[in-house]
This record gives C-alpha cells, sequence and structure tokens, in this order.
C-alpha cells in the first residue's frame, strides 16, 4: 500500500512532495516511543487515502492538507495523552480520560496545530498552494476528527481508521473549496 502511494506522489507530483509523508512517518514514530504495532493497511489507507487521491488529480496544496490533518492528529493525540492529565470532549466540554474518541486538550490541541505549521513549510517552500485556507483547512480537519470521534465514533457508529479518514477528507476538501472560491493557485 506504501509502495503505491509514494509511486503515485513521486509521478503525479515528483519526488519533493514525497518528504512531508517521511516526516509524518518519522515524527510519528518518534511519539509513539515504539508503542504502537506496525500499521495495516487499512490504517494506511485511512490516513493517506484521500492524500493519495489529490496526489492523483496532481492537487498538491490539497494533497497537503490531508496529510497535514493526519499528522496534526497524530501528534495531538500522543502529546495530550502524554502531557495531559485530563480532556474534554469537544461536544460538551464534559472531562474525559485522555485517548478518549473525541477528547481535546490544551497540550494536544497546541502540539497539532504546531504540527501543521511544520508541514506548512512544505507549502511555503514548495510555492504553490495560500498559506491561509491551508491553515484553516488543516484545523477544521484536526477538530472534525475530534467532533467524529465524539459523535459517531463514540457511538460504535465508525472505527477510528473511518474517523481518520473523514477528518483527512473534510480537511482536503474545504482547502480545495476555498481555493476554488478564491481562485489562488493550488
Amino acid at each position: 500500500m506504501v509502495f503505491f502511494m509514494g509511486t503515485v506522489v513521486i509521478l503525479r507530483l515528483g519526488w519533493f512532495w514525497t518528504l512531508p509523508p517521511v516526516l509524518f512517518l518519522a515524527v510519528g514514530s518518534l511519539l509513539s516511543g515504539g508503542r504502537r504495532a506496525r500499521r495495516d493497511a487499512l490504517q494506511v489507507l485511512a490516513n493517506g487515502g484521500m492524500a493519495t487521491l489529490w496526489a492523483l488529480l496532481a492537487e498538491p496544496g490539497a494533497y497537503l492538507t490531508a496529510l497535514t490533518v493526519g499528522f496534526a492528529d497524530t501528534v495531538a493525540t500522543e502529546v495530550g495523552t502524554r502531557l495531559s492529565p485530563r480532556a474534554y470532549l469537544i461536544t460538551d466540554l464534559r472531562k474525559v480520560p485522555p485517548g478518549t474518541s473525541g477528547g481535546v486538550s490544551l497540550p494536544g490541541t497546541l502540539a497539532g496545530l504546531g504540527a501543521a505549521l511544520l508541514m506548512l513549510t512544505f507549502l511555503i517552500l514548495s510555492g504553490v498552494g495560500h498559506p491561509i485556507p491551508f491553515l484553516l483547512s488543516a484545523t477544521v480537519g484536526l477538530f472534525s476528527d475530534s467532533l467524529i470521534g465524539a459523535t459517531l465514533e463514540s457511538r460504535g457508529l465508525f472505527g477510528n481508521n473511518a474517523t481518520n479518514f473523514l477528518s483527512t477528507a473534510t480537511g482536503s476538501f474545504l482547502y480545495f473549496l476555498l481555493t476554488r472560491l478564491l481562485h489562488t493557485p493550488l
């Protein structure tokens, strides 16, 4: 699965665009400290499927936004569960244990937003896209992951893979729409 995704990115967008997923994997692995088992194909598809679709369509800004949502969510979860003694459910701000689907914390949220800013450097270095729609869309995608987790995943209607896929789709489609509405290049 990873080989296919990488091939699509290289052929449609170029070698430069392989760097953001490498950063995602490296930082995600460092933050998890080896606690996570190897990702299966569904997890890879959930976090990278939308990005691969955007790469196939040669839309680098939307591609990067989809990756950024998954990256920001991973960073927010890892940092939030380690550094915050409590989290709050995004829907009603009720206290929940860190790591609860739909739970947000200040350290996790700040770390997730920091991850989005880190990925913004790729957008700036590439010379394509627009930073404001990118950051707005990545932030909406990050929070949509928590909202979907609190409402649909926590009720057993979705699993975490579906939540991740929908949040990357939300953020990347929003980026695509905003850039089209603003008539800015991707």
